[in-house]
C-alpha cells in the first residue's frame, strides 16, 4: 500500500509539474557537475548495478544559467530510460562537448539497449506516450525533458536502431540563454 501510494504521489506530481510548467530558477552552473552529482546517486542504486556508466565530460564546458533542479530531472529521466532499455545490462555513455563554432554545449546520452522502433520515434516526446508496462512509467519523462530543454532554448534529438541502442543529443546555447 505504501509503495503504491508513493507511486501515485509521484505520478500526480509529474502531471502537475507538466501542466504548470514551473518557473525556471536559473543560476550559474556547470553541466558536468550536474551530471556528476545526479549520476553519483543513480550509480549506487541497485537497479543500475548491471549497467556500466562511462562519463566523457569535456573540460572546456563553460558554466551556463539554468535551472539546476530541472536539469537534474532531465539527466535522471534519460539515465533511467536507458537503464530500462538495458534489462540485461549494458553500457550508458554520457558525453559533453563544447561546439566552439556554434557556441553550444552538446550532451550525448548513448545506451546499448533494445532501441526504439522507428514507428515510435515521432511520438516519444508526446505527453503520456509510453511503451512501458502499466505501473512502470507515466509517459511524462521524455515530454518533461523536452519541455525543460526547450525552455532553456535548447534542442533534443534522438537516433535509435532496434537491437543496437539509442542516442539522445541535447544542444544548449551558452550565449543566448535568457535571464529569469
Amino acid at each position: 500500500v505504501v509503495d503504491e501510494t508513493l507511486r501515485c504521489r509521484k505520478i500526480v506530481k509529474e502531471v502537475l509539474d507538466f501542466a504548470r510548467e514551473t518557473k525556471l530558477e536559473r543560476q550559474s552552473a556547470s553541466i558536468n557537475d550536474i551530471i556528476r552529482t545526479t549520476m553519483f546517486i543513480l550509480e549506487r542504486h541497485a537497479s543500475f548495478q548491471n549497467i556500466t556508466i562511462n562519463k566523457k565530460l569535456a573540460q572546456d564546458i563553460p558554466n551556463v544559467m539554468l535551472d539546476i533542479s530541472q536539469f537534474k530531472s532531465v539527466i535522471n529521466n534519460l539515465a533511467v530510460n536507458a537503464r530500462d532499455a538495458m534489462k540485461n545490462g549494458g553500457v550508458l555513455t554520457i558525453e559533453t562537448t563544447m561546439d566552439q563554432e556554434s557556441g553550444n554545449i552538446v550532451l550525448i546520452f548513448t545506451d546499448t539497449g533494445e532501441g526504439i522502433p522507428e514507428k515510435n520515434l515521432d511520438e516519444i516526446f508526446d505527453p503520456f506516450f509510453t511503451t512501458k508496462e502499466p505501473g512502470h512509467g507515466t509517459g511524462l519523462g521524455l515530454s518533461i525533458t523536452y519541455g525543460v530543454i526547450k525552455r532553456h532554448n535548447g534542442r533534443i534529438s534522438v537516433e535509435s536502431k532496434v537491437g543496437h541502442g539509442t542516442t539522445f543529443t541535447i544542444t544548449l546555447p551558452v550565449s543566448d540563454l535568457p535571464a529569469s
